[in-house]
């Protein structure tokens, strides 16, 4: 009778261990498990002041500036949940006409400080999982310094 009972307690016994151990494989992650199911955006905006500047970036002379990147899917959804694990970076043409220093913790937003002298270029805005922000680009957005 001890031999007819095994058969039907192991399983039931191996249950509990098998759900936990499917729950942890799951349950861990790396970042990009935690971001939303399609985080390559398909466009940028900029933004200062929660003001879309991105079809002219108006940079005053010798002053900072803080830009904020917002990322778009396809569809033209407004990519949110993933600053944390994603960065942003901007280059400008002439490299003359400013710079920018991205926030350590806020990685949309960039501290830029644009040349003393009036003048105009564009911008490229990058979009990575490091600092580089050099996997994906945008742009180039016209930018003008009064």
């Amino acid at each position: 009778m001890h031999n007819f009972l095994i058969p039907r307690i192991a399983p039931r016994l191996l249950r509990a261990p098998v759900l936990a151990l499917a729950f942890a494989i799951g349950a861990c992650s790396s970042d990009e498990a935690v971001a939303p199911e399609n985080h390559t955006p398909a466009s940028a905006k900029l933004f200062v002041n929660d003001v879309d500047m991105t079809s002219d970036l108006v940079l005053p002379a010798g002053a900072v500036t803080t830009v904020e990147v917002r990322f778009y899917a396809a569809d033209g959804d407004e990519i949110t949940g993933i600053s944390d694990t994603h960065y942003a970076g901007l280059a400008f043409t002439p490299a003359a006409l400013a710079t920018g220093v991205g926030q350590v913790d806020a990685h949309f937003f960039i501290d830029v400080t644009a040349q003393g002298s009036a003048g105009t270029g564009t911008v490229s805005v990058g979009y990575g999982h490091d600092a580089a922000a050099d996997e994906l680009t945008f742009g180039p957005f016209p930018v003008t310094v009064p």
